[in-house]
């Protein structure tokens, strides 16, 4: 199942007793839909105010009463307006939407003007000086390929040997008018990477750090070397990738 969804009301991606969550309110119209309990797997758990585009789930479901087409009728209807179920398909029985997946893509949305847009606030980092793009794409440049992203990385307290090294493979920094996109892929993400780095990229945009200083935050691993996470809001997640 593709969903995509508003991350403004939610407190992140995964279940939480507490608080609103994109995964529990898709459970609950899952369970009323198919009168059962119905869990379920996601390709990349988002946090609090990350949106998406393309985030991928799967479930398992009784094959002789599926129906996709009424399917995603039926959730579209509950889940209208901060969740849309953009196409559901019977999968092979061994897929699972975040072991099977090979890479995910994300953007994440600056609006570079000296004063902000209301109707983007919740959608894209307003960023008032004037970057500059080609710096930022030297420093995008250098997290190409396999790197330990420690520097970049929030720690889980309950992991004792946790793992920072992931695969980048496409950074690119584009400009359309005033909005200023970051494209990155990789084959999996750590948990605040992408923030973390375009924190970074800002940085170096604004003239405050040199695009050679990417390379020494990585070799630094050490988080409180890299500036403040970027603001949850401007981040989607656009695509996840599974081999055909």
């Amino acid at each position: 199942m593709t969903v995509a969804y508003d991350g403004t009301p939610f407190h992140g991606f995964a279940t939480n007793p507490d608080v609103r969550t994109v995964q529990d309110d898709i459970e609950r119209a899952l369970a009323t839909v198919l009168r059962q309990p119905t869990p379920t797997t996601c390709a990349g758990r988002t946090d609090r105010g990350v949106h998406a585009r393309g985030q991928v789930m799967s479930f398992d479901v009784d094959a002789a009463h599926f129906d996709a087409q009424a399917l995603t009728r039926a959730l579209n209807r509950l889940l209208s307006p901060h969740i849309a179920v953009r196409d559901v398909a019977e999968a092979a029985p061994d897929f699972d939407a975040r072991f099977s997946c090979i890479a995910r893509d994300y953007r994440y949305h600056i609006i570079n003007t000296p004063t902000p847009d209301p109707l983007l606030h919740n959608r894209a980092w307003h960023v008032r000086e004037p970057l500059e793009i080609s710096p930022m794409q030297l420093a995008a440049d250098r997290v190409l390929g396999e790197h330990d992203f420690t520097s970049f990385s929030k720690r889980n307290k309950s992991r004792v040997n946790e793992f920072f090294v992931r695969r980048v493979e496409w950074a690119e920094w584009s400009r359309h008018g005033d909005a200023v996109h970051l494209d990155i892929t990789a084959n999996s993400f750590t948990h605040q990477m992408v923030r973390s780095l375009v924190g970074m990229f800002v940085e170096i945009g604004r003239g405050r750090r040199q695009a050679a200083d990417m390379s020494v935050a990585l070799g630094a691993m050490d988080r409180a070397v890299v500036p403040t996470p970027a603001p949850s809001h401007g981040l989607v997640l656009m695509r996840a990738i599974y081999r055909p």
